[in-house]
């Protein structure tokens, strides 16, 4: 199911012109990096803006705060009035604005302070931002607006900052304090610094994305245009190819046989005497003659007649009629309103067209329910060949009809048409090429 799944996914990949797959593969690999660097910005900016918080929080705790706890810190007792002292400290002027609760502790992890007086005594959890803290180094994190370690249940989120004071000789750590403070106005800071980031990355990644797609679109029509121009003269070299076999089987082979009738009708009153000589004379005379009418319906196939002054339905009327002449099957043809200014290439290319489909119809299906439909609506110009024959499955035709077929479709395809076929065993085949007007009164290059 996989396998069949990812083939189906892969075929339908090449079916998209070169272009539009590097814009599918760019905007997957393009927005796959756009969102891994946006994650990173992000991350970073939080980060930075976190670790500059905590240490601006850190420095005005050591510059404030530091000689209290210097003291608090090394009392054997502390009294209700030195707890007042810090309480006085963490809850009014700029630093109590901002700060939900406070605890300090021993390095050994003693809270001997708290703005929750329940805490005082007991230890501090465990986690890393305390062991970098304990390290010497300022840490933060941001916690959820109900915290256990002593935060007040609140609507907005907060941002725990755990900053080392370190001793008067500033050897070790004298205390940790951990800082609960409103993170609301950092939070909206960093979105803010965010959504920029963002903004920068995706629009830059998007006109990455631009310039590559358009660079590798105009490579494509670079590419399509010279494969076409490749395609049209192969065409036009196997049309002259075409119509030199055409002219050198009626100039030379058709030419001998003729000759050799001439002779034989001049033996004629020789061998008549005989009547088993006559017999066999006949026959070889008739065998010429048939091979003197394949040889001419062969050239006038490979050497069209001359189609440069003849309007298209002339010309298709003409494919109709050599058809009919040439298998004696009847073919219903239906011609609607034609243009009138069509260049050669596209006259000999609808010639070909009806010329070949009608062939695969009677070659396959006998001649039976051929159908010639040409019209155009509007800018575009169809050709349809069909027939009522057995039809084929078009994963199993022959290699011959495929070359036959991809012949017609590469012919069609360079002169900028679309070419299709329908068909499906039991019901028949039908081939059809379109055009736009616009571009069949372009002079052939």
């Amino acid at each position: 199911m996989w396998v069949d799944s990812m083939a189906n996914l892969r075929s339908r990949l090449e079916r998209l012109s070169l272009a539009r797959q590097f814009a599918l593969v760019a905007g997957i690999v393009v927005g796959a990096g756009t969102l891994v660097l946006g994650r990173f910005i992000s991350a970073e900016i939080e980060g930075h803006v976190v670790r500059s918080a905590a240490v601006a929080t850190a420095l005005h705790l050591n510059t404030i705060v530091a000689p209290s706890l210097q003291e608090f810190a090394t009392s054997p007792t502390r009294s209700e009035e030195s707890l007042r002292a810090l309480d006085d400290l963490f809850k009014h002027g700029e630093l109590g604005r901002r700060i939900v609760s406070v605890k300090i502790g021993l390095p050994d992890g003693r809270i001997i302070y708290s703005t929750n007086r329940d805490f005082i005594g007991k230890t501090f959890s465990a986690n890393p931002e305390l062991r970098k803290a304990l390290g010497g180094k300022v840490a933060a994190q941001f916690e959820s607006p109900v915290d256990e370690s002593g935060a007040v249940e609140r609507n907005t989120p907060l941002l725990a900052i755990y900053a080392p004071i370190r001793t008067v000789t500033g050897n070790g750590i004298a205390a940790i304090v951990q800082l609960f403070t409103d993170a609301a106005p950092l939070k909206d800071e960093i979105e803010s610094a965010q959504l920029r980031g963002w903004v920068v990355v995706g629009a830059v990644s998007l006109l990455q994305a631009i310039l590559l797609c358009g660079l590798v679109w105009r490579g494509n029509r670079t590419i399509e245009a010279q494969r076409v121009d490749a395609q049209r003269a192969a065409v036009e070299t196997s049309e002259r190819i075409l119509r030199r076999i055409g002219a050198d089987l009626h100039d030379g082979a058709a030419q001998l046989m003729s000759l050799a009738l001439l002779r034989l009708d001049a033996l004629h009153p020789i061998v008549t005497a005989d009547p088993a000589k006559s017999n066999d004379f006949e026959k070889i005379r008739g065998a010429l003659q048939d091979g003197l009418r394949e040889i001419r319906h062969l050239s006038a196939g490979l050497a069209p007649p001359h189609l440069t002054n003849l309007p298209l339905r002339k010309i298709v009327e003409l494919a109709v009629r050599q058809h009919e002449q040439r298998t004696g099957t009847a073919v219903n043809a239906a011609i609607g309103t034609l243009p009138v200014d069509v260049s050669l290439m596209h006259k000999v290319c609808i010639y070909r067209f009806v010329q070949e489909g009608l062939n695969n119809a009677y070659r396959h299906a006998g001649g039976g329910g051929q159908m010639v439909h040409v019209d155009s609506h509007g800018s575009e110009l169809s050709v349809e060949v069909a027939d009522s024959g057995p039809g084929f499955s078009p994963s199993n035709k022959r290699s011959s009809d495929a070359l036959g077929l991809a012949g017609l479709c590469n012919r069609v395809e360079s002169l900028g048409g679309k070419f299709s076929l329908e068909t499906r065993l039991g019901s028949g085949t039908r081939i059809r090429a379109s055009f736009q007007v616009a571009d069949m009164g372009k002079p052939d290059s």
